[in-house]
């Protein structure tokens, strides 16, 4: 996906969908230019529009772009290694939809896939593409595997456009000078001439031809389908249409769009959430941070030893958010430490930690193939293969997993309202770092009752705020919660107009202290505000810097998940968690093998549980909590833990009684 990064929409699945009250804030102070958003998020969502397949947690995703089109897009897109030209990449993507290239998929156990369908050519230019893609959906539906038709909704490749179908030189969108827009991510210096334009959803007959695209992927048996390059003034009303029109085809059609910050709030009404705007995790060098695009992110990342730790958990909880516990979400780790995703693979580690940093949230990684990654996989190169085979064995560890993944609820005691921009995603991140736990909130959403589970509410970018929130919010303040606000929070309503910042902000109301920053703070003294308002967290864990965690609960299984993950790639040894209540059923997961026993003491009305190793990554599933009142006696008990291969059978989580602890450790008072 290579998408402008700013003006985008929503893509709708379901009919009627309403935005209303549409108003334009073209610059307010040092915001600059912002995306159109409603005043009203008037829209209806349905939750059965998606199939049980697709159920956020039981996706494994990979990208797999290829065939005739993607080739010529190649070359007249200026990518490297098309120009000049490398035989062996040419032939791998012009072939990839060979179907040999299914047992790959297999072999790495993705289930889900997308393919190149419609990339800006004319409708006959790509029926050749369209027949191999009919031939591999079906063996792809054979072995499992379910597929999304990639569809830019509006490239043109305007060479061919205007020659196949002459009426499209009149949907361009056009300059102010009355020249066609480019597509602008194009090395169109390699080519000597621009190939790409932009069409403008605001034509009627652009958008019918949309339409036929929708027709076709329907007709070739597609699953769902990915929008990219969507941006535009006109996108709202454009993908209203085309998204009734798709849901009336067929009514568990997927739609997602590469939606980019600060359009993530898009995300509403679709059915399913995908961006490119993810990153290679992990504590990179601080060289490369600081010459790559990460610089700006620099401030709020986490030194680890030498290193800075980089990490996609903002992004994550604010589409933990969107999603809204129904819709499957996945990203793209598009981002790298060193290179680009077209020719620089990341290490079999870092996929691993990539992957399970998505599966946290019940999210799917885009694994990035297209390229070096493609050719070298075709080619069965040893190190590639390598690489392919850990992907997998991580991929096999959620399939075998998936009811640990299903069903979660976000477990976080903190709270930071944003508003419709999603812009402090460097922000949020750097607190994940610090293990900060928290649920972002749209301002839209929020009301007195909803922050009153909240210990405490943080402002982070929540300048533009409705009326009904600013009460929701002070209704909250005089309850007794802890607000943290920062700089011009609540200064202006959803409109940008301006209003003065009310007093609650700064002086103490009722039980509750407001803490005012005027300007954000160092990322550590951010943390260490809202660490300590968050008087009764749900889970504590102790471990070395490097060791970030994310809770969950599965209610309707009576579960808790705490996932720990391991960003240094450097074992780490005797990690403690801390969790209220008295649970009689611990059982520790992990994909990486080690097959050590973890402890367990239940004291009061706390259970402690000591993690003896954790490599990359490792769950605690905590079960059987007694909601009886609790005396304040001591017990401890050990359970065997649960590491396994794919083929051996579930183990048992036995409580040791004391007499045998006594004899495996020696006779200890408590």
């Amino acid at each position: 996906m290579r998408s402008n990064p700013f003006l985008g929409i929503a893509l709708a699945i379901v009919a009627p969908l309403s935005l209303v009250a549409q108003s334009e804030i073209e610059s307010l102070g040092d915001y600059g230019t912002i995306a159109k958003y409603p005043a009203e998020w008037s829209y209806k969502t349905r939750p059965d529009s998606v199939p049980q397949w697709a159920k956020p947690g039981r996706i494994r995703f990979t990208r797999w772009d290829g065939g005739p089109i993607e080739t010529a897009k190649a070359f007249l897109s200026g990518w490297a290694g098309f120009n000049p030209p490398n035989p062996d990449r040419l032939y791998v993507m012009t072939n990839w939809y060979d179907p040999s290239t299914v047992a790959l998929l297999c072999e790495a156990d993705f289930n889900t896939v997308w393919v190149t369908f419609s990339n800006g050519f004319s409708i006959p230019t790509e029926a050749a593409q369209r027949e191999i893609l009919r031939r591999y959906i079906q063996e792809c539906h054979r072995q499992g595997i379910h597929v999304f038709a990639y569809q830019s909704v509006a490239n043109i490749f305007w060479e061919d456009m205007y020659e196949r179908v002459p009426e499209s030189r009149r949907w361009v969108r056009l300059e102010s000078d009355g020249k066609p827009v480019p597509y602008d991510a194009g090395i169109y210096s390699k080519m000597g001439r621009v190939t790409r334009y932009i069409a403008d959803l605001a034509n009627p007959a652009w958008l019918d031809y949309v339409k036929k695209r929708i027709d076709l992927a329907i007709d070739a048996g597609a699953d769902g389908i990915m929008y990219d390059n969507v941006f535009d003034q006109h996108v709202g009303k454009a993908f209203q249409e085309i998204c009734s029109y798709a849901s009336s085809k067929k009514k568990d059609m997927l739609i997602m769009a590469n939606f980019h910050n600060p359009d993530f709030i898009f995300n509403r009404i679709t059915n399913a959430i995908t961006t490119e705007e993810g990153g290679e995790a992990g504590v990179f060098s601080e060289s490369n941070v600081l010459n790559s695009r990460y610089k700006e992110e620099e401030p709020f990342m986490l030194r680890v030893g030498e290193g800075l730790l980089a990490n996609n958990i903002g992004r994550f909880r604010i589409f933990q958010n969107l999603s809204e516990g129904w819709k499957p979400v996945h990203i793209e780790s598009r981002m790298r430490e060193v290179g680009e995703p077209e020719t620089d693979v990341m290490s079999a580690e870092r996929q691993q930690l990539v992957l399970a940093e998505n599966m946290m949230f019940s999210a799917a990684n885009e694994t990035f193939v297209e390229g070096v990654f493609a050719t070298r996989l075709w080619q069965h190169d040893p190190e590639t293969m390598r690489i392919w085979h850990a992907i997998g064995v991580y991929n096999r560890f959620f399939a075998d997993h998936e009811e640990y993944y299903t069903d979660t609820r976000s477990r976080a005691s903190l709270a930071v309202v944003i508003d419709n921009r999603s812009k402090p995603v460097i922000v949020l991140n750097g607190l994940s770092s610090r293990n900060v736990i928290y649920d972002p909130l749209y301002e839209q959403e929020i009301s007195a009752e909803k922050l009153r589970s909240y210990a405490a509410v943080a402002l982070i970018n929540a300048d533009l705020v409705r009326d009904r929130a600013v009460k929701a919010l002070e209704e909250y303040t005089s309850w007794g919660g802890k607000l943290i606000a920062i700089g011009s929070a609540l200064a202006y309503d959803e409109k940008g107009s301006a209003r003065p910042q009310p007093a609650f902000l700064r002086t103490n109301t009722g039980k509750a202290e407001s803490v005012y920053f005027e300007k954000l703070p160092p990322i550590d003294e951010l943390a260490q505000t809202m660490l300590a308002a968050d008087r009764q967290p749900r889970v504590r864990v102790l471990a070395p810097k490097g060791v970030l965690f994310n809770v969950v609960d599965q209610a309707k299984a009576g579960r808790m998940i705490v996932h720990l993950l391991n960003y240094t790639l450097q074992p780490m040894e005797s990690i403690q968690v801390w969790a209220p209540g008295r649970f009689t059923s611990v059982k520790l997961l992990t994909p990486d093998g080690h097959p050590e026993a973890v402890q367990v003491t239940v004291s009061g009305g706390m259970t402690q549980v000591q993690v003896p190793f954790l490599k990359i990554y490792s769950i605690l599933v905590f079960a059987g909590e007694d909601k009886r009142s609790q005396s304040h006696s001591t017990g401890r008990i050990s359970f065997a833990n649960s590491w396994r291969a794919r083929s051996a059978p579930q183990g048992d989580v036995r409580a040791k009684s004391l007499s045998e602890m006594d004899r495996d450790r020696g006779t200890r008072q408590e």
